[in-house]
């Protein structure tokens, strides 16, 4: 028998709902603890954030002896993928503090020059650079970003990234890259 809220559970299945996917959020806020009771049964939890405009699953951490299979397997980033999260949740955070849009949107070239202020200097420029692109379209393939339709080298920061990249950790984490990157130059 298919429930009122099969829509939010086929969407929520498939990935991130955006407030934006009307129907589908419509749905999702319409039947919120219907939702939320059917995931729970299968160790899944909603974590909505209406004010941002998007919702996913996470699977709740159980016991070992009560422990299910794992849905998503965590992945760990490399360096540069790190970085850029980190560098583009700030960026965001700055953007909400000085009253910016609720769309958060950057220049590739800011980009790039935020995420060398904490790599090491390197001997070849462009392949530097070349390697925070590469970077950023692993971002993209993440969904945390997103690239503008202008013709330019314009990219959305999604605001999901809030979800997933903790605020609070970001100043110390990114003052240690700084120390790091400053380390290596003074001792090339």
């Amino acid at each position: 028998m298919i429930k009122e809220y099969s829509l939010s559970l086929i969407s929520l299945l498939k990935g991130v709902v955006y407030e934006h996917q009307k129907a589908a959020w419509t749905n999702l806020t319409d039947y919120e603890a219907d939702v939320k009771k059917y995931f729970s049964t299968i160790g899944l939890e909603l974590f909505m954030d209406k004010s941002e405009g998007y919702a996913f699953l996470k699977q709740v951490d159980f016991e070992e002896e009560t422990a299910l299979p794992k849905l998503a397997e965590k992945r760990q980033l490399d360096f540069h993928t790190s970085l850029l999260c980190l560098v583009l949740r700030k960026y965001l955070l700055e953007n909400d503090a000085q009253g910016g849009t609720v769309r958060a949107i950057i220049p590739q070239q800011e980009i790039i020059n935020r995420v060398k202020l904490f790599m090491p200097s390197a001997p070849d420029e462009a392949k530097q650079q070349d390697k925070i692109i590469t970077t950023i379209n692993k971002v993209i393939d993440i969904g945390f970003l997103r690239k503008v339709e202008d013709n330019a080298d314009n990219y959305e920061i999604h605001r999901i990234i809030k979800g997933f990249v903790n605020a609070d950790e970001i100043d110390d984490t990114l003052k240690r890259l700084e120390a790091y990157a400053a380390e290596k130059k003074t001792t090339e």
